[in-house]
């Protein structure tokens, strides 16, 4: 083991150095030492956890060769595991131990232990029990390490080949798989499996749709009193508490059907789906829509912006009727009419005049007293010439919002759409 050994004492060298010029050599416990820290500094997870991200920095800037980056991102989701922010816990610590899969060393079987503990704490047996199986079928190899340095770095060279004891097509399955079910969100709701949507038939009451649903909606561990709150707001508290826990069972029966893997985590009371196993279409649209909204607009991420509202089928969750989802749904309302507005800006000022005109018409429709999407489409016709369009799309607005709002079109877009009918001759 004395490559390993030197290997080491190089990164903590330069562990060393870094924290010393950084100032962080007396605030930051070594890394060797930060899992006794959580253990036993319970009541300072807040400083565990900026510990760990600093640490995770630092074997940035030395270019540790990702080991000691893997090992306090893998610390890091045991720390936020034990604060109940499972979600955040599962995605870093399965993502450290897929990297910790590429490294030579012990440094995935650690990060294999420390997922298994994250699983316990969530309440997952059944993965906690599978991990537990993966682990004794390679203690076996580790035996070696005690005895001969030779056989050692052999014995770690067949463990990184073998999965840990798993089958070649048993790892390719885990680290490829897809998600087990895709849900649209927007207008109303269908949940499929691959191809198979499961129709009316396949839900043993209403409330279990509602509940799946509810569950997709949430990016973080919900509260059993919270679930009950919001969607049995109006029944007694131990009926409500019944109720779930009758439409849990029958949602996690006809989860069941399709795959043996719990989907519904539970920990403290508190619920969840299992991250990757559920995708939504609200998550992929909030995701371009938010990269959009903070780039310069450019033909690929105009490609993008179109494909992302095209997911956008109606009103998020329209067959839900529960006073929680009508916040979400203006906010995603106001969300698609900005990247629709933004498009229509986009392709204005790159002479695309018959696209603008098409998301300026529907956002007429959604925003029929906005005097700037007036003034964008007018600038469309008239551009595309079409000065019969102008007067229409004037007389239409001046007609609605007088009609409605007893209110006529302002001093400022009366001007503008008489400059537009100059300069077209009319």
């Amino acid at each position: 083991m004395v490559l390993y050994g030197n290997r080491k004492l190089h990164l903590e060298e330069k562990s060393q150095g870094y924290l010393e010029n950084n100032e962080l050599f007396n605030n930051q416990p070594p890394a060797f030492r930060q899992s006794d820290y959580i253990y036993h500094q319970r009541n300072a997870l807040d400083s565990a956890e900026y510990y760990f991200r600093r640490g995770v920095e630092a074997a940035q800037q030395i270019g540790s060769d990702h080991y000691f980056n893997i090992l306090n991102r893998s610390f890091l989701a045991l720390v936020y595991s034990k604060k109940g922010r499972w979600v955040e816990a599962l995605t870093i610590g399965e993502k450290a131990l897929q990297d910790a899969l590429s490294q030579d060393g012990m440094i995935a079987p650690i990060c294999e232990i420390i997922l298994s503990t994250i699983f316990m704490e969530i309440g997952d047996h059944r993965e906690v029990k599978k991990r537990l199986e993966i682990l004794t079928a390679l203690e076996k190899n580790l035996h070696a390490l005690e005895k001969d340095s030779d056989v050692a770095l052999r014995s770690i060279t067949s463990i990184k080949r073998e999965k840990f004891g798993l089958k070649q097509e048993a790892v390719v399955q885990e680290e490829t798989g897809s998600y087990f079910f895709s849900v649209q969100m927007f207008g109303p709701i269908r949940v499929f499996h691959r191809e198979q949507e499961l129709d009316a038939t396949s839900w043993r009451t209403v409330k279990t749709r509602d509940l799946l649903a509810y569950l997709a909606h949430q990016d973080k561990p919900v509260s059993t009193d919270q679930i009950l709150e919001d969607l049995w707001p109006n029944f007694d508290p131990d009926k409500a508490s019944a109720l779930f826990h009758t439409t849990l069972y029958y949602l996690r029966r006809l989860l069941q059907q399709f795959t043996n893997k719990e989907i519904i985590i539970r920990g403290s009371k508190r619920y969840q789906l299992r991250p990757g196993s559920i995708l939504t279409d609200q998550r992929q649209f909030k995701e371009i829509a938010h990269l959009a909204l903070e780039k310069t607009m450019t033909e690929n991420l105009a490609n993008e912006l179109e494909a992302a509202i095209l997911l956008y089928r109606g009103d998020y969750l329209e067959d839900l009727d529960y006073q929680w989802v009508i916040p979400v749904q203006e906010e995603l309302r106001n969300l698609n009419i900005e990247l629709k507005q933004k498009l229509a800006v986009y392709y204005l000022k790159n002479k695309m005049y018959s696209r603008a005109v098409t998301h300026l018409h529907q956002l007429t429709a959604l925003k029929p007293y906005s005097e700037e999407v007036l003034r964008l489409l007018l600038t469309a016709f008239a551009e595309m010439g079409d000065q019969s369009a102008v007067k229409k799309q004037y007389t239409v607005f001046s007609q609605t919002i007088s009609e409605e709002l007893g209110l006529q079109p302002s001093s400022e877009v009366s001007a503008f759409y008489k400059k537009i009918c100059a300069i077209n001759g009319s």
